[in-house]
């Protein structure tokens, strides 16, 4: 066993220990420089034996989570990693506040582009083929429409799995309330309203106090090819001194499961960020930008590394992507305007004045986000000590 799986393994045995004097987890003294840091910041969490280690710890009664497959992380009081940052899952930022999104604002306009690019030929089949059915009888023919309206009404729901519903649902990280807002998109894509933009949605707030994280591994299928992907959830139970859990939510999108280094890093500025330990964003991290959200001119420079806006700085290795890329304009240029009308027909999120207010108002941008990057705000706790102390 190498160096690394023995203190996988002694994070299971202590956890285990403290279970059977009637502890509760997270009272032994941990071997990291900070009192208030867990055995997980002794270990690099990436690599296959690493993963597997981790995940382990899912049947140890203190690690235990939700599902077949899931860890429970240690409380807010104890930090899980030495190295936090949000793996640009953050979408927008607050003077107060991180809005956390998921998968679907990188990924939009996906569904409607193939659905565009395949109609045309979808069309000539289905056309020829009830031609040709034509000559077998009315049965035939019967069928061939059949194709027809089937094949139609996929390419139909690709699109407006676009067009319809808002652009992402974010988790709202409230620090000044202690809050945790999460954004339901409620649009239901196999109805005929709205025709695009976004319909209903539902905000649930939850005391950051009822809040764990927790780590699950689930295995995705496709073709002959199995993917074992890891992603990072809140569980929310009833209230610190009930465990009875009432919901539970996703923070950011998914990666694969032999780097649960960055989940817990994730979660740890996530928890850093509540505690008022940790700033909006650590060097060199920021705001994750969708491509979309960029000028109709960046959408159609879409893949071109050496133009349009955002673009790299010429080298060797840049000209030559640059050579490649530009080979394939007849695809990058229509799949970037795509994105760009789909993310746009989309709605945005809404949060209510109340919500926005606590957080700071409106997003930060440009020198406002630079002003109050580093800025790591004192809790109500802290102040109230520091105008006693004055």
């Amino acid at each position: 066993m190498s160096k690394g799986d023995r203190k996988a393994a002694r994070i299971a045995q202590r956890a285990q220990q403290e279970g059977a004097q009637g502890k509760p987890y997270g009272s032994f003294e941990p071997d990291g420089a900070a009192a208030h840091e867990s055995d997980f910041v002794l270990y690099d969490w990436t690599g296959q034996a690493a993963s597997d280690a981790f995940f382990a710890l899912h049947n140890e009664a203190a690690f235990k989570g939700l599902g077949t497959d899931a860890v429970l992380l240690p409380p807010h009081s104890l930090s899980v990693s030495r190295t936090p940052n949000t793996s640009a899952s953050v979408i927008e930022a607050y003077p107060h506040g991180l809005a956390y999104a998921d998968q679907i604002a990188g990924i939009v306009g996906m569904a409607a582009f193939g659905a565009l690019m395949f109609s045309p030929l979808a069309g000539i089949y289905i056309y020829d083929s009830i031609v040709r059915f034509n000559q077998f009888g009315i049965f035939s023919t019967l069928f061939g429409w059949i194709c027809l309206v089937f094949s139609t009404s996929i390419l139909y729901f690709l699109i407006r799995w676009d067009i319809t519903g808002y652009r992402y649902a974010p988790v709202l990280f409230d620090r000044a309330a202690g809050k945790v807002h999460v954004f339901f998109d409620q649009t239901l894509l196999f109805r005929w309203l709205p025709l695009w933009g976004g319909g209903k949605y539902e905000i649930q707030t939850y005391d950051w106090s009822c809040i764990r994280g927790q780590v699950t591994r689930s295995r995705v299928v496709t073709g002959n090819t199995a993917q074992e992907l890891a992603s990072l959830s809140c569980v929310v139970v009833q209230s610190p001194q009930d465990p009875t859990v009432v919901a539970q939510f996703e923070v950011g999108g998914s990666t694969n499961a032999l780097a649960v280094q960055l989940l817990l890093d994730r979660w740890e500025h996530v928890r850093r960020f509540m505690e008022h330990e940790g700033p909006l964003f650590v060097q060199d991290d920021g705001p994750y930008v969708p491509p979309a959200t960029q000028s109709l001119w960046g959408a159609l420079c879409w893949g071109q590394p050496l133009i349009g806006p955002g673009r790299h700085a010429p080298s060797v290795g840049m000209v030559l992507a640059q050579m490649f890329t530009a080979c394939f304009v007849w695809f990058t240029v229509p799949f970037g305007l795509v994105g760009w009308v789909c993310f746009h027909i989309k709605d945005k999120p809404k949060w209510p004045a109340e919500i926005l207010a606590s957080v700071g108002g409106n997003p930060l941008s440009g020198k406002d986000l630079e002003a109050w990057r580093g800025v790591v705000q004192a809790s109500k706790h802290e102040s109230g000590n520091q105008k006693a102390r004055s």
